[in-house]
């Protein structure tokens, strides 16, 4: 046996090196920060300004006069807000997860043989709707994951995109959310698989989430800004955070002036008064999450902003490498959203981004037993939301 002074030693020396990694564990580590300039900073001196304070610049976000940019230390990156003159704001390039807004239904599904209206679809009336509505010449992004671009149920619908990660027109779904996504919104009515709410609305990639179903607020700001830039009519944003961005608010602010209809998954956490970010944007339409059975779904969020309630419960879908998956989420009830707005705007190009909101409010089905905060005015109706735009033509 080893004298006691020996073992004391032995652990003393451990306990010390511990430490030593502890401090190295703990030392300064890098940190991503979008940085905000005041309006009279020229684009050409942002990068001057970032290196001057020890930083790399990653992108530039012009929409919100601002970048994305790295620093070795907190503190360095907080020396910028010793420029006064010059930066207007710092924060955190927060990264978002989709997880947030989805899960997976671990049920297999069998590949349909034919065709089948998936229940969330029926439930919405959308069927109800194609006799005079079909998405046709709505231009809808889905800010997600990608799409996949050769799924057969979706390829004759998507007129291309952007990767705002690797800033690309590469837009290959590697996880498989954003092509569930645009399947809800417009599968094609083509005899194969599923089919969409609108199946005639044209689909943009806008990829701003990696494999792993994570992205930085900086590429979201990016995605809204190529939105923008391309005159789309519709972004879903099957996604949210707990925290608030100021640039990313600037930039959803800048695209609610161009008439842009934006829709955002509540939340998956199922607590009261917790709507995520960006769905408690007020310029952005927030969704809950309904069940088969007419009931709002036990894990979704509520709270004052929620507008409507959508089927967000084993949705059957699209999904990557041609395939088809059963999902659940709020994720899954947003695009309901989108693709009954697009049915509206394809028989009244003309209806204001307000104007779309309050049809699908005035028009949706109440719930029995839900309160506002949990249902918004009620499961969306597509069906019922284009016969009102019908007859007050």
């Amino acid at each position: 046996m080893l004298p006691s002074y020996v073992v004391y030693l032995m652990a003393l020396a451990a306990l010390v090196r511990r430490l030593r990694q502890s401090a190295r564990d703990t030392g300064p580590r890098p940190v991503r920060k979008i940085v905000l300039f005041k309006p009279d900073v020229d684009p050409d001196r942002v990068r001057s300004i970032v290196e001057e304070c020890g930083g790399k610049l990653k992108k530039q976000l012009p929409i919100v006069n601002g970048a994305a940019c790295v620093f070795p230390e907190e503190a360095t990156a907080m020396g910028l807000l010793s420029r006064a003159g010059e930066v207007a704001w710092v924060e955190d390039d927060l990264v978002i997860s989709i997880n947030s807004a989805c899960f997976f239904v671990p049920r297999p599904r069998p590949r349909p043989r034919q065709q089948i209206v998936p229940w969330g679809i029926a439930k919405v009336r959308a069927p109800e709707a194609w006799a005079h509505a079909s998405g046709r010449g709505v231009r809808v992004a889905v800010l997600d994951t990608g799409i996949d671009m050769n799924h057969p149920d979706l390829k004759a619908n998507i007129d291309g995109g952007f990767d705002c990660i690797n800033e690309t027109t590469n837009v290959i779904d590697d996880n498989g959310h954003g092509t569930h996504v645009a399947g809800i919104i417009a599968a094609c009515n083509n005899d194969l698989g599923v089919v969409g709410v609108a199946p005639e609305a044209r689909l943009y990639a806008v990829k701003a989430f990696d494999s792993k179903g994570q992205g930085q607020v900086s590429d979201i700001v990016q995605g809204v800004e190529w939105c923008i830039a391309n005159r789309v009519h519709i972004i879903n944003m099957s996604f949210g955070t707990i925290d608030s961005s100021k640039a990313l608010a600037m930039a959803i602010q800048k695209a609610a002036q161009t008439g842009i209809i934006m829709v955002a998954a509540a939340g998956n956490d199922g607590r009261r008064d917790n709507v995520l970010y960006p769905a408690r944007d007020p310029n952005v339409i927030a969704v809950a999450a309904s069940t088969r059975d007419d009931r709002i779904a036990a894990f979704s969020n509520s709270g004052e902003q929620v507008a409507m309630a959508a089927p967000g419960e084993d949705i059957y879908s699209t999904y990557r490498e041609g395939g088809y998956k059963s999902l659940t989420g709020t994720s899954m009830a947003c695009p309901h959203v989108t693709g009954a707005a697009a049915l509206l705007l394809s028989i009244s190009p003309g209806l204001a981004r307000d104007g779309v909101r309050e049809v699908l409010c005035r028009t949706a089905t109440k719930l029995p037993g839900f309160s506002p905060d949990q249902q918004g005015s009620g499961v969306v109706n597509a069906g019922a939301a284009v016969t009102r735009v019908r007859l007050s033509a």
